[in-house]
């Protein structure tokens, strides 16, 4: 007797009252994001200080007075981007300051909701739940972690960082031959997503990791030839002066470097220690990105990369860690049931309902971490106060880096996903297998 297959149940649409039920949970969602967003003890909104002190630094080059040597008033902070990101910037100098604080978070916003939307669609679609229902709640949460909360606050650079990025990886994917613009142009401004090109080079996307490179080189050449002398200053001596940038104590820095200064102070930290360490994360988390990319989770990749450079920079800002969103997707993606990849140890595949219930437990974590801003309750007491130096308040302060550590050792990789297909509309009666 031949074998008997029945195809799947028709999808239905959802009923009027369930539809009503997750709108209303959307919009409660919505709500709750907003009322913590405005009662969080590290408050959102920041007045777009960041961007006044590109602007502020823009308009002192355009007056012919040195960019390296522009301050706010009333602070020790000036401009620290390359000279490129000075020219990029020019046309957030000619208009007022509101507009251009208006234009950067509504481009950013739009960044978050699309980012959003392309990360979690594909996931609620495999785990078989409405996709605007599974973004519509995501949206609000995201905008509530700390990461692009304090981006669009500041008028940070960083969501269009992350999608100059993550647009050069869909391009190697589809083979574009551009692939490689966007992160060259990203370094060009900040220094900081020159990992990514070590990362095109690991994974062996040579032509890639070339137009990167060759793109980095000529919007630098571009900045030497409009501003030579801010670009001799900078490449000459500011590039190497951390100190520029803040005190490596901050309790808003999130590096191992800050880590390792809160630590020592009053001393200053151990710089053969810091590079040992550093040196190892990096190893490790470029291994482990190079090994997701060969196994087909691309995402995985490139999050564990902006992780390893978040930690391996002398100073990462609340406002950089913005790799923990996808890295919070992957796991949200295990618990809903996707596959892990075979060369995961044998024990996480075997357990599979317990792998989910780890990575379940570890999003909840770190969603709870960065919408409450965990890491300010343990900061000093009084601002430019020394650290705390109580193992809990030690801890405390170190939340994210320790958080941003375990991501690396620990984010799963996944088997490649297979979209699920749209189900045929049965006949009156089970197929008989030929």
């Amino acid at each position: 007797m031949r074998p008997v297959r029945t195809l799947p149940a028709p999808v239905r649409p959802p009923s009027r009252r369930r539809t009503a039920l997750q709108v209303l949970a959307v919009v409660a969602t919505a709500a709750a994001a907003s009322l913590l967003m405005l009662h969080n003890l590290n408050p959102s909104w920041h007045h777009w200080f960041d961007l006044a002190v590109y602007r502020g630094g823009v308009h002192w080059w355009l007056e012919g007075r040195p960019l390296y040597s522009f301050h706010v008033p009333h602070s020790r902070y000036g401009f620290t981007y390359p000279p490129f990101a000075a020219v990029v910037m020019t046309p957030l100098a000619a208009v007022p300051e509101e507009v251009a604080g208006v234009l950067v978070t509504l481009a950013g916003s739009v960044i978050v909701i699309a980012g959003t939307w392309g990360l979690v669609a594909p996931l609620a679609r495999r785990a078989g739940w409405t996709p605007w229902f599974a973004v519509g709640v995501a949206v609000p949460v995201v905008f509530l972690m700390e990461p692009v909360r304090e981006t669009l606050g500041f008028g940070q650079v960083n969501l269009f960082i992350a999608a100059l990025v993550v647009a050069d990886v869909i391009g190697v994917r589809r083979g574009r031959r551009w692939a490689g613009l966007g992160t060259g142009l990203a370094a060009a401004v900040k220094l900081t997503p020159a990992v990514f090109v070590l990362y095109l080079l690991l994974t062996r996307r040579w032509r890639p990791a070339a137009v990167a490179a060759g793109t980095f080189l000529a919007a630098t050449g571009l900045a030497f030839t409009l501003a030579p002398g801010a670009s001799l200053r900078f490449w000459g001596s500011a590039v190497w002066q951390v100190s520029r940038v803040g005190s490596l104590e901050n309790p808003n820095s999130h590096s191992l470097l800050a880590a390792l200064a809160r630590l020592a102070h009053p001393a200053a930290p151990s710089r053969p220690v810091w590079l040992l360490l550093a040196g190892g994360v990096l190893v490790l988390g470029m291994w482990r990105a190079v090994q997701a990319s060969r196994r087909g989770d691309e995402l995985v990749g490139i999050t564990l990369t902006g992780l390893t450079g978040c930690l391996v920079s002398p100073i990462s800002w609340g406002h950089h860690l913005v790799w923990v969103v996808p890295a919070t997707v992957v796991l949200v993606d295990v618990a809903a049931g996707a596959r892990l990849h075979e060369a995961v140890p044998p024990f996480l595949r075997t357990h599979g309902r317990a792998a989910a219930r780890a990575a379940g437990a570890g999003a909840l974590v770190t969603v709870a971490v960065f919408c409450s801003s965990l890491a300010w309750y343990f900061k000093p007491p009084v601002r430019g106060a020394p650290p705390r130096d109580d193992l809990l308040g030690l801890l405390g302060q170190d939340t994210y880096v320790l958080l941003l550590l375990a991501l690396v050792v620990l984010l799963p990789i996944r088997a490649p996903a297979v979209e699920p297909v749209a189900p045929l509309r049965p006949p009156a009666r089970a197929l008989t297998a030929d």
